[in-house]
């Protein structure tokens, strides 16, 4: 592959990248944990392999001041995976301050390079012409404190721990997943997205470190084909994400329990979180804190009907019930396996029959104004709404609802 077709390729695997990260960051309703972590592995890859293809260009001879200025996220897709991992199999909601400790090599790096950043501009001028000119000084760095080549092992063996440490998590994890009674259909195939994503990672981390050792010890440049197996874990892996969008809601139930369950409402009362932590101390929604908050929702919905407001949304709900809209959403996620919208959208359609019952006049009314009356903006949202839930068309399920009465 020529130079300009490699960089055409890692261009399109980066832009595909970036483009995925900002939708799972600001594309959706409501931006679950796991969902910022995936984007932040997304973000990673793509500032690793779009910032070593950039040494294929004269950009760092225009801008020494930013070269590698990037590589110290490198050091940040290992922690990333390692935490994404944890994350959707724990349902988790939040990090600990603790976490913070994954990234120390990520800040070693940066100590590392400011021998280089304290130069002046025309002696970083001369060391990244040398790299540039001698790809092996590129890749052994000898520009920061570290002597040549260590950091490339350093970089290396950071990920490949990280990756091991997840492949433990997914190991462990294994039995509740595939639990008689609880294979959850959308449990397994997130289950089996970690997998793949695990997988690529480790494959690509095992290129990585073989091809890292041929470099520094034989001085044989290989770093092209390192970025290349990068970019391509970025296509593969968000390829995957658009097969199978809805693994980024997370996973059903709370298999977090010692004993997993798939419904609250199908539980018994006894049901136990895996510790006896306070809520404080702990990184999920537990059993009886989903359960409290299930039950907020339901009754406030039983008594105001607040989903017959045209317009309403998740942040109206959050604070009509005093409960975060991460939490809310979370909830709902695990509990019915739905967005908000298709919860609200599913009360909407139940509430028709309260609607009949306690207004005589019902059968008098038009489609638009039973919508509208039901929390529809439109008559359109009305009928995809009831057709997806019924297979009927609104004037078909009304009629059957009037059979039935009858």
């Amino acid at each position: 592959m020529t130079e300009s077709l490699f960089f055409i390729f890692i261009l399109i695997a980066s832009s595909i990248g970036f483009i995925v990260s900002m939708i799972l960051l600001f594309g959706q309703s409501i931006s679950t944990l796991g969902s910022k972590l995936l984007a932040g592995i997304l973000l990673s890859m793509v500032i690793t392999a779009s910032g070593n293809s950039l040494a294929l260009t004269d950009f760092y001879l225009q801008y020494p001041h930013y070269f590698k200025i990037f590589n110290w996220v490198t050091f940040c897709i290992g922690p990333l995976t390692y935490l994404y991992i944890r994350t959707v199999l724990n349902q988790s909601y939040r990090l600990f301050k603790k976490d913070l400790l994954l990234f120390i090599p990520a800040l070693s790096y940066q100590i590392h390079r400011l021998s280089y950043d304290l130069l002046p501009i025309q002696e970083k001028l001369i060391l990244v012409k040398r790299a540039i000119e001698n790809r092996i000084e590129f890749v052994n760095e000898p520009e920061g404190l570290l002597p040549p080549g260590w950091i490339a092992i350093y970089r290396v063996t950071v990920l490949l721990v990280s990756i091991i440490a997840a492949f433990y998590l997914l190991i462990n994890w294994h039995k509740k997943i595939y639990t008689q009674g609880l294979q959850i259909e959308r449990n397994k195939q997130i289950y089996q997205f970690l997998w793949v994503a695990i997988t690529l990672l480790f494959s690509g981390t095992i290129i990585v470190f073989v091809f890292t050792f041929i470099q520094v010890f034989s001085g044989y440049f290989m770093a092209r084909l390192i970025v290349f197996s990068v970019a391509l874990e970025i296509i593969l892996i968000c390829a995957y994400l658009f097969a199978q969008p809805k693994i980024l809601y997370g996973m059903i139930g709370w298999i977090q329990l010692n004993e997993p369950i798939r419904s609250i409402e199908n539980s018994t009362s006894n049901s136990t979180p895996v510790d006896e932590e306070s809520e404080d101390d702990v990184s999920y929604i537990s059993y009886h804190n989903g359960k409290n908050i299930l039950t907020s929702i339901e009754n406030h919905f039983l008594q105001n009907h607040p989903f017959t407001t045209i317009g309403y949304c998740l942040s109206d709900l959050s604070r009509e019930i005093n409960v975060p809209a991460y939490l809310v959403s979370a909830v709902i996620n695990q509990e019915f396996d739905k967005n908000f919208n298709e919860f609200i959208n599913d009360a909407r359609i139940q509430y028709i029959s309260t609607m009949r019952e306690n207004d005589e006049n019902f059968d008098k009314y038009s489609i638009e104004y039973i919508g509208t009356s039901l929390g529809f903006g439109s008559r359109t949202s009305f009928i995809t709404a009831v057709k997806k839930r019924t297979g009927l068309l609104p004037k078909e399920y009304l009629a059957s609802m009037s059979a039935q009465k009858a």
